[in-house]
């Protein structure tokens, strides 16, 4: 396999999606930007992304665009080097299902094909599949340690170029210890947790405090657009349904490769589209956390721009907190730190400028200082609550600021 056969298959001009986390061909973007020059432009559209060539010297001849200020795609984003598209994952399927977003070439990475000729989109199913449906061509990488992982994601030899095989291990998301913080904050979020609930989180250091908290629960199903090295904590000691068909689902798996090797056909774990996990499963209430930069006395919420630089994105949490307002018995839960950084700055503001979700999307706003239950809440009654969640050296100086 060579180079020459990605040459073969792109155009000048051409619109290329990129998988994102484990999904991204690294050695096909290697070549990418090598003829990208010699094509004079092409468009590419590059999600979450733990390849660190993204930020470095990318070629001017590759115009980027991406969902997210996240992973070293957020480097691209500083520099404006970037243009963002601020939708959530759902909303990007339905762009480039529809050709809003244009798609013209997939590049993508893939197990080897089994003995029925099928590869495997492995720890990647998300709007990555919509492209593969409306792309002229998709180009793909072999790659050895891919897993052949549970779900609709798979592609058949005679629908895809193989133009490179590697056997390079799976890009990994770093497992970010808990602080005490963050702790203390799983330990308020665990006791609206009941067995039996189904769970959305995401990663990081805070998502692993939450599931360090409910290892003593049981029953617990998943529905998250992404899922990291907790799902391997939960799953480990008992808390799971691991029993009912199903009851486990992602669109991501980003983190060590312990998580991508307990990854199977078999496995608890299984991959479905964005849009399916948002349905909430009959008898289980969805309990939706996710975190934020920012939340203000009205319980609007900011998780994208710090400042004035985007640094996040819309990602899944709007449906979610949604999805769990459609649940019998779940809850929206907003779960983040009372302040930032060494001068404490409160996370807890006055008013959002930038506002993720509306303040009609949040139930429960936890941080180290407790849990404020804002549902059914006047607008006088929410900035009590909340400025009760609030640092104690703040809440007398956010209640002074006038409700506009």
């Amino acid at each position: 396999m060579t180079s020459s056969l990605l040459a073969d298959v792109l155009r000048p001009g051409d619109h290329i999606l990129v998988a994102q986390a484990t999904g991204e061909p690294v050695g096909l973007v290697a070549e990418l930007f090598d003829l990208a020059p010699r094509l004079g432009s092409v468009n590419v559209f590059c999600g979450l992304s733990l390849n660190p060539v993204w930020g470095g010297d990318v070629p001017e001849a590759v115009r980027v665009t991406t969902y997210c200020g996240l992973g070293t795609v957020g480097k691209l984003v500083a520099r404006q080097r970037a243009r963002v598209v601020p939708a959530s994952l759902p909303q990007l399927s339905s762009f480039i299902a529809s050709r809003k977003l244009p798609v013209d070439v997939v590049l993508l990475q893939v197990s080897p094909a089994d003995a029925d000729g099928y590869h495997s989109l492995g720890c990647t199913l998300d709007y990555v599949w919509d492209a593969v449906q409306v792309a002229r061509v998709i180009v793909v990488e072999v790659n050895a340690h891919m897993p052949v992982t549970r779900g609709m994601g798979r592609l058949h030899r005679s629908q895809v170029v193989v133009a490179r095989e590697s056997d390079v291990a799976l890009l990994e998301s770093p497992t970010e210890a808990p602080s005490e913080v963050q702790r203390q904050i799983a330990r308020h979020v665990a006791r609206l947790v009941p067995d039996g609930a189904t769970l959305q989180l995401g990663i990081g250091g805070l998502a692993g405090a939450v599931a360090g908290a409910l290892r003593q629960h049981r029953g617990l199903k998943i529905r998250s657009g992404l899922v990291g090295d907790w799902f391997l904590d939960l799953q480990e000691s008992g808390a799971l349904d691991a029993t009912t068909p199903d009851a486990c689902l992602t669109a991501l798996a980003v983190g060590s490769s312990a998580l991508y090797a307990s990854l199977s056909r078999d496995s608890v774990l299984g991959f479905a589209l964005a849009t399916q996990l948002v349905v909430p499963v009959p008898g289980s209430p969805l309990m939706a956390i996710n975190s934020a930069i920012e939340v203000d006395l009205c319980g609007q919420v900011g998780a994208e721009f710090l400042g004035e630089r985007y640094v996040g994105a819309v990602g899944g949490q709007t449906d979610y907190f949604r999805a769990a307002r459609r649940s019998e018995g779940g809850l929206a839960i907003l779960a983040m730190p009372a302040t930032s950084g060494r001068d404490a700055k409160s996370r807890i503001v006055p008013r959002c400028v930038y506002v993720t979700s509306a303040q009609s999307d949040v139930d429960v706003i936890v941080t180290e200082h407790g849990a404020a239950d804002i549902r059914a809440t006047t607008l006088a009654e929410r900035r009590a609550l909340i400025a009760d969640v609030a640092d104690p050296r703040t809440r007398d100086a956010l209640l002074q600021t006038p409700l506009r």
